[in-house]
């Protein structure tokens, strides 16, 4: 349990330039993962083992619904950052529940759209977050209230929970 205690003061001590840096190195390793993968691959679902950070419930996925769960709480932190950043509060409560993917996804739509997501998430945050150091919170289920420094970088540390889990899901795959 001690990391749940640590993160959030690490989270808020995090300097801006080194979660962009953490969020591109993860999500540049995530597009590396799924690069030529077939259609099957991105579809089919795999059991994969407890993980830390990875709720049970989402442990039975595809790699097409982890991308879709990514671009999910992806959308929902950028909004979350920009309000933030703006020292604006946020009403919606943080439901881990609202964030599972449905698996509808066209996949190769959702392909395109995670690889911009990777790429350009931090440069098209930068021009919308007025102040980095805004003291406004919102409330995590798991680590509590977080400034937007630490939403910002929660973004980059989901990714790698969820790169762990591709990883899981193809090695998966191979045996099959």
């Amino acid at each position: 349990m001690g990391h749940l205690f640590l993160r959030p003061f690490v989270a808020e001590r995090t300097p801006w330039e080194v979660s962009t840096q953490r969020f591109l190195k993860i999500h540049g390793k995530i597009l590396q993962e799924i690069e030529g993968l077939s259609q099957r691959e991105l579809t089919t679902k795999m059991l994969v083992p407890p993980l830390r950070g990875l709720e049970d419930s989402s442990r039975y996925w595809s790699i097409s619904m982890t991308l879709e769960h990514l671009m999910i709480v992806g959308q929902s932190v950028q909004m979350a950052i920009v309000e933030l950043g703006s020292n604006r509060s946020i009403k919606q409560k943080v439901d881990t529940a609202k964030v599972k993917p449905k698996g509808l996804a066209n996949f190769e739509e959702l392909l395109s759209q995670f690889k911009s997501y990777a790429l350009h998430t931090p440069t098209q945050l930068e021009p919308q977050v007025k102040d980095k150091n805004s003291k406004t919170k919102h409330y995590h289920p798991w680590f509590g209230n977080f400034t937007v420094k630490g939403w910002y970088w929660l973004l980059a540390m989901h990714g790698g929970v969820h790169l762990q889990q591709i990883r899981e899901i193809k090695k998966g795959l191979n045996k099959t």
